[in-house]
């Protein structure tokens, strides 16, 4: 089965990716597996047909083997072994119309304002969605070293409440490990007059909780 999707998040997971998005043909969210146990996507099954990497607002195609849910991811889907399509870079202006439609609207972020979420808790009420796109009043960049590891946090302000979630976007880390430890504005990495989406995704289960990600920052200037 093929679909067109609209990338909205290329993160780190585990030694690999998770590549999710919106369908164009449905408006759905597709998180993409790989034959890892974990789903975790390697080089091979995510480098496109230009052997590039997906990027964020690109338009590509996918072959898709069959669907993959669970109680805490009920958009997963298992990708057949076809090297993907590249069909737009970036996404024509019609297409980034369906940012508007599948940015959530909800009072809280998968549920609440916490960073996580007990496994026991989805289990016992699964989730509709484990994907959602937001798009904040005010973005912060946390950098702290902590034992000797460098750690990236988004805190951003959404319905007057303040979320402080980690954050897995390669290229976004990339310039966030440029700086030093601090914390940073927006304004320091994007025009004011940029659109800035983020794309929440809630991880695989680790030691009884699935986390809240960071797993796209999208930033679109005018």
């Amino acid at each position: 089965m093929r679909k067109t999707i609209l990338c909205l998040a290329n993160s780190y997971k585990h030694g690999g990716r998770c590549v999710a998005g919106v369908c164009l043909d449905d408006g759905t969210w597709i998180r993409l597996r790989g034959a890892a146990t974990d789903g975790s996507l390697q080089p091979l099954e995510y480098s496109l047909d230009d052997c590039s990497e997906p990027r964020l607002l690109d338009v590509i195609e996918v072959e898709l083997h069959y669907a993959l849910p669970s109680d805490a991811h009920p958009e997963d889907w298992q990708i057949a072994p076809v090297r993907w399509r590249l069909l737009q870079r970036p996404a024509t202006a019609s297409q980034l119309q369906k940012i508007a439609a599948a940015a959530d609207i909800a009072p809280t972020i998968l549920r609440d304002y916490c960073d996580r979420m007990p496994v026991e808790e989805i289990q016992t009420k699964p989730l509709q969605s484990s994907l959602v796109l937001v798009c904040p009043s005010e973005i912060h960049w946390w950098i702290r070293e902590e034992r000797g590891k460098r750690k990236f946090r988004a805190l951003f302000r959404r319905h007057n409440v303040t979320y402080d979630l980690a954050v897995t976007d390669p290229r976004w880390l990339e310039r966030l490990n440029l700086m030093p430890a601090g914390i940073y504005p927006h304004a320091t990495f994007a025009e004011p007059d940029c659109d800035t989406w983020l794309t929440v995704s809630l991880s695989e289960a680790f030691h009884g909780w699935h986390y809240k990600l960071v797993a796209g920052v999208i930033v679109r200037t005018h």
